[in-house]
């Protein structure tokens, strides 16, 4: 990047001499010449200093962003399995509950008729029991008693054993639950602060850039070039011109609100609550990503002139088995790819090749808006896809 600037810096400050009166260009003082060449190597060196930054702190946003979604998928497996230890400890709840029913049933009809003292006075003693310990072992007596109702006294019991276990998991899956929820958390704090420097690197080397241009031609340049990403994508998607102009206007929230997508398994998600991309054909994704994508393009677009290029988005589980087959070495296994999970894109447009000025952009300004490219398909990971990019806020 440092050779770039310094070019892109140089040619600046000489269009601004060349646009000075002749007198000036013709006779330049010494003093004045020496200042402006000082100037444009500090300002050569910032950039430098703030691309550093900024390539550092992306190395640890990515490690941040990778464990929030680690830690989100955690706390959302231990939720569901909260839920189903609770519900089945209600049906254990309500077997109990009528088991004792009968029984009390059947004791109050020993004392209205006055029959069985010695039963009465036995099953009065067990229906007291707070324990299943204590009904096992008062079973002995039952036995020796006699009585019809000794498989009931059996199967109560056991109820409250079996509910007694329920309770003890379904407690323990309510503290995984808690535990896996503050690990998540925690770990999207930690990722809103290394985006947040990140962001704030990238801010600074595009400030120190901005210096050495013009505002109004900054401004024209990106005007003409959004209209253009416009026209794009409006070919691309095939809608109206209205409703290009209309998803150009800036909305604190996007037309499209999605659906609930939790609980659904991987690549079974409905495709009704999913919401479409601007700039695509029939691209989808979860509300927020694709709402967070939309941004995100449209930033794009302003400086390349066309939306990003969107090749996969969410990906059912059929399509993930047929990709599978036809990748084996580079597809995941069905059933556990992001791309089932609506936070997953494969892009194009120049995006899919490292070092390139699109490439580039994406790496400097993505995780503004919760997107990254994980370690794994880096240029230096186990497994390098450029075009591979993940959502994670």
């Amino acid at each position: 990047m440092g050779r770039a600037w310094r070019t892109a810096v140089a040619g600046a400050l000489l269009a601004t001499v060349l646009a000075a009166p002749a007198s000036a260009a013709t006779k330049p003082s010494p003093p004045a010449s020496a200042s402006l060449q000082q100037r444009a190597s500090q300002q050569a060196a910032e950039l430098d200093a703030g691309r550093a930054r900024q390539e550092a702190a992306a190395r640890e946003a990515t490690a941040a962003l990778e464990a929030h979604q680690a830690a989100q998928r955690a706390a959302e497996a231990a939720v569901r399995h909260a839920r189903q230890q609770a519900t089945m400890l209600s049906a254990a709840e309500k077997r109990t509950a009528e088991t004792r029913a009968r029984l009390s049933r059947y004791v109050g009809s020993l004392y209205r008729t006055g029959m069985g003292n010695r039963q009465l006075a036995v099953y009065s003693g067990l229906m007291d029991a707070s324990t299943p310990q204590q009904l096992f072992r008062g079973l002995g007596v039952v036995a020796r008693v006699g009585g019809n109702q000794n498989d009931e006294f059996v199967g109560l019991a056991r109820a409250e054993q079996a509910q007694e276990r329920a309770a003890r998991r379904a407690k323990s899956a309510a503290d995984a639950a808690r535990t896996a929820t503050d690990n998540a958390a925690a770990a999207k704090r930690h990722a809103d602060k290394v985006v947040a420097d990140a962001v704030a690197a990238v801010a600074a080397a595009t400030t120190a850039l901005a210096k050495t241009q013009q505002a109004l031609a900054i401004a024209q340049r990106r005007e003409a070039l959004m209209a253009s990403a416009a026209l794009i994508a409006r070919q691309r998607s095939s809608i109206p011109l209205a409703a290009i102009e209309g998803a150009l206007a800036d909305r604190p929230v996007p037309e499209c609100k999605g659906g609930e997508v939790h609980g659904y398994p991987n690549g079974r998600l409905p495709t009704s609550a999913l919401c479409p991309l601007w700039g695509t054909s029939g691209a989808l994704l979860r509300a927020d990503a694709a709402a967070s994508f939309d941004a995100m393009s449209k930033a794009f677009g302003a400086e390349f002139g066309e939306p990003i290029c969107v090749t996969d988005s969410y990906r059912s589980y059929p399509e993930q088995v047929a990709v599978a087959i036809a990748k084996p070495t580079l597809a995941a296994v069905p059933g556990s790819s992001n791309h089932g999970w609506g936070v997953a894109l494969d892009l194009c447009g120049g995006i899919q090749s490292f070092g390139t000025k699109q490439h580039k952009w994406m790496n400097a300004n993505s995780m503004a808006y919760g997107w990254f490219l994980p370690a794994w398909a880096q240029a230096s990971g186990s497994k390098p896809e450029a075009w591979h990019w993940e959502y994670a806020l």
